[in-house]
Order: C-alpha cells, then structure tokens, then sequence
C-alpha cells in the first residue's frame, strides 16, 4: 500500500514539477518563441523544425499548440504552416522520455532534485523580479527528478498492486486493452509526460515488458489529444482544426505502427544497441516514441496541403463575425493574445470606416450602418472579457497590451460619438469638411491589408484631426460673433456647433484608435496626444 502512495505521490509531484518547468520556460522564451515562430515558418520543414524546437525548449506541446493556433487566428501563420508546428511539436514532446530514460535511471535523483528545489525556491523568494522566473524552472526541474524517485521507489513493489501478466501481445485483444490503458493514463494525468514517465518507470521495475511498454506508448500518443479537443469545445475554428490534425495525425500513426509494431521493435533494439552498446530498454522505449512520431511525420508531411485542404472541408469556417478568433485558450500565451485583439481591433476599425463611410453617403443612419455599428459593439463586450483575463509580464508586452486597451478605450468612444443624434447635423451643417474626412477614410480602407502604409495613414490622420479641431475653434468663434450681431439665429448657430463638436470628437477618437494600432505594432508606449484637444470635446 505504501509503494501505490509513494507511485501516486511520485505522479503529482511529477506534474507539479513539469507545471512550473514549463510556465517558467515560457515566461523566459515566450518574446523569442513568437518571433521564431513568425520568421522560421515559411515552409513544411522549417515549420516541422520550429514546432520541435519550440517543444523542447518549453517542455510542452499544449503550449506551442496554443501559440500556433494564436498565429493562425491572426492571421500570421497558414493553416499549412500550422500542421508542420503540430507534427514537429509532437516529435518535440518525446524529448521528456529521452530525459528521464538517460538520467532518471542512471543517477541518484533525490540526491540532486534536493538542491535544486532549495535554489529554485531561494530565487524566487530573494532575487529581483527579472530572475524570479528563473526560479520556477530550477524549482521545476528539481520536483520532477523528486517525483521521478518516488515513481522509482513504489515501482520496485508494483507487481504487488499491478499484474500485466494476463495481456499476452500476441492477442489483439490484449493489444487493444493496452493501447486502451494507454489513453487513459494520458486522460486521467492530463499529460503525456506523466504518463510516458510512470510507463518507463514500471518498465525499469519489471512491473511491465518492453512490448506491453511500446503499446501503452501507443495509446498514450493517442490519449495526449484528448486535451486540444476538449479545450477546442467552443473555440475558434482554428482551435478546432489544430486539434482534428493532432488527433488524425496520431490516430493513423497508431494504426500503422501496431500493425507493422514487430518490425518498429526490431529497428529499435538494432538502434539502441548501436547507441548505448546493449539493449538498454527504458532507452529503446523513449526511441521508440520518438520514431512513432518521426514516422508520423514521414507519412503526412508530403500530403500536408492535400490533408490541410481535407481539413478545411470538415471544418468549413464560420460567418466573419469580428470575434470569431477571440480564444479563451490562448489567454495563457500574452503574446499569441495580443496579436489576435489586435488583428480583431483592426477589423473592427475596418467595420467602422465602412459604417462611417456609408453613413456620410447616405447622410443619415441606414439599416445596413446600424448592422455594422451593433456588431462592433458586441465586439467590444467580448474583447473586453478577453483582454480580462491576459497578463503582460515582460515590458514590450506590457506597452502592447497598454496600446490595445487604448485602442478598445477611442473605439468604445467612436461608438458612442456615432450613436449621438448630432451625427445627422453635422453631415448637413459641415458638408466640407465631412468631404474631406471621406477621402482620408477610403484612402485607409485600401491600406488595411498592408503594415507598411498603416503608418503613413495615420500621419495623414493626424493632420485631418488637427486641421478639423482649428476649423472647430476658427467657425465657433464665427457663428458666436454672427449671432451677437444678429445675422444669425441664435439656435441655428448653437447647432452648427454642437455638429462642429461632434465631428472634432469622431475624427479625434478614430485617429487615436488609429494611432494606438500602428503603436502596438512598433511594441512602445507613445504619449497621448492631447496638445490641440479641449477638455469639452474628449
């Protein structure tokens, strides 16, 4: 009983460990891993190469996944592009097994998890913010070699409380139970890690046989998409995609490795022999995940485009709602969160020009420029839930994330400036200057697709605002002047005004939404401008 405690026990802290090995990681690498994904992903194979990498540095496929699955929803990476991430991050993931097969049997665990775990807490609790993360990873490492020892410890009893001498794997039912165990153990841990670690633990305690051991392996890679699906239950269509391919991609490799498993194993013993020099099994094991994945990768990374656009069938794309890639999943991931506000903030800007172009057009509000003007604002309730619940720990992350919030704040108040009744007064009263804000306007809803001219539309934004607040205050003046000598009607004049308010104020709030977008793309912190604005107007 007190080994099953000590294996049970071994698991949670193994876990407990990967959790805080991993976040730490991120924490580091998160900035560097969205530039290599954004720069190293222009075709199959680097993006293949990039997901493996990142997978490795990070420990953890979930999070390359959500990274992607962010780039894809913003636009930033191909759903080709996507699959070569998955199937690399999937090779990425076999990199735990190799770890604990070369040093968690080969050294004393305890002996070094021990010091680890102290240094680790010790930064974490006296360094300076910036090495605190550093913390995380030594406390993480040290937990899992801790964990892996405890594994060790109730696996040297484990025939007392586990038998897998009735699964003969020369039946196929046995096989199946096997691989069914397999996904099971990946469900119920919520990480193909643990369970990779508790199979090569009960191998090395003989609790299990290598073949039994390569099946449970099996079900494992299986098993280890039950996360992405469950997670892609009401997310983006990108979310769902991610996870089929995850799931197709393992779920053919399984089927081609059990048939063909006899000849896998004995390239994997000719293999191992030629590394180590003998059979070492626990290091035939971690080979042996890993080439179920390399194989994987053989198979489908020639078909990649057929199987993208196999895909796309399955899982057609939704209406272009504005929120459609706002994913809960990728919250985790700032970086990959940021990117997708914004692609959604830059959309919803387009509607904007589209229901303010129309709106001039018509010279009053139609049907289809209310549409437009609801639909940003139910956009506005989601992306503010969105941007909730993300956290920026890093400073550049940190001034992006403040410019987005900036963004939301000028088109919440864009929004309520083109719900004032003014509106009608100031196309009629001010058909000039409206003129002139049209043409601005379809100069930038030709640039939107292009980074390059954004910058440029907004210094010719910044000029129309300016030269709108001066026609504000010159004409206010004018009318109130006119008045007093009586050329003109006292209430007629205060009209003029009011619309003359009402366009300073749209113009000024779409341009400073406008302004704080091209900021997020430089990724610093720009002052608000406010040097022309009177408090009035805001």
């Amino acid at each position: 009983m007190f080994s099953l405690i000590n294996a049970i026990g071994g698991i949670g802290i193994f876990l407990l460990g990967m959790s805080l090995l991993t976040n730490g990681l991120k924490e580091i690498a998160g900035e560097t891993l969205k530039k290599w994904l954004h720069t190293f992903t222009k075709g199959t194979l680097t993006s293949l190469l990039t997901g493996f990498v990142m997978t490795v540095l990070v420990q953890s496929s979930t999070a390359t996944t959500i990274l992607t699955v962010g780039f894809v929803s913003a636009g930033l990476l191909t759903f080709v592009q996507s699959i070569g991430i998955i199937i690399g991050a999937n090779i990425g993931s076999t990199s735990t097994g190799w770890i604990i097969s070369l040093l968690g049997f080969k050294i004393s665990l305890q002996a070094m998890s021990l010091p680890m775990i102290a240094l680790g807490v010790l930064i974490q609790y006296v360094a300076p913010s910036d090495i605190k993360k550093y913390g995380g990873v030594f406390t993480g490492f040290g937990l899992l070699f801790l964990g892996i020892d405890l594994l060790q410890t109730g696996m040297e009893s484990a025939q007392e409380w586990i038998s897998f001498d009735s699964f003969d794997t020369e039946s196929w039912l046995s096989i199946l139970l096997l691989i069914g165990i397999g996904i099971l153990m990946t469900i119920i841990m919520q990480a193909s890690s643990a369970a990779m670690a508790t199979t090569l633990t009960a191998l090395f305690a003989g609790a299990i046989d290598f073949e039994q051991a390569a099946y449970l392996v099996v079900g494992q890679n299986i098993g280890t998409t039950a996360t992405a699906i469950v997670a892609s239950f009401g997310s983006s269509i990108a979310a769902k995609r991610t996870a089929a391919t995850h799931l197709l991609f393992n779920v053919v490799t399984a089927v081609i490795v059990t048939v063909f498993i006899g000849y896998i194993l004995q390239l994997v013993e000719f293999m191992t022999v030629g590394l180590v020099g003998s059979f070492d099994e626990t290091v035939g094991l971690a080979l042996f995940h890993t080439l179920f994945s390399v194989l994987g990768a053989i198979i489908f990374v020639p078909f990649t485009k057929q199987f993208s656009k196999l895909l796309i069938k399955m899982l057609p794309e939704k209406a272009n709602a504005l929120t459609r890639n706002l994913d809960d999943q990728l919250v985790s991931i700032p970086s990959a969160a940021l990117e997708v506000a914004y692609q959604t903030l830059l959309q919803m800007m387009k509607q904007l020009t589209d229901a303010i172009l129309e709106l001039i057009e018509a010279k009053k509000g139609t049907g289809s420029f209310e549409k437009k003007v609801r639909e940003v604002e139910a956009a506005i309730v989601e992306i503010r839930k969105f941007l909730n619940e993300v956290q920026s720990d890093s400073a550049r992350l940190r001034n992006q994330h403040v410019a987005i919030i900036h963004v939301l704040d000028h088109i919440t108040r864009l929004v309520s400036v083109l719900r004032e009744h003014q509106k009608v007064e100031g196309i009629y009263h001010h058909e000039k200057l409206m003129k002139r804000f049209s043409k601005t306007l379809e100069q930038i809803n030709e640039s939107f697709g292009s980074e390059e001219t954004l910058s440029a539309m907004e210094q010719e934004l910044e000029k129309t605002a300016h030269t709108i607040a001066e026609e504000r205050r010159t004409r206010r003046r004018k009318y109130y002047e006119r008045t007093a000598v009586r050329e003109t009607e006292l209430e007629v004049a205060m009209s003029k005004v009011q619309a003359l308010l009402w366009i300073d104020r749209l113009v000024y709030h779409y341009w400073r939404a406008f302004a704080r977008l091209v900021e997020f793309q430089k990724g610093a912190e720009i002052e608000e401008s406010t040097n022309f604005r009177d408090v009035e107007t805001m």
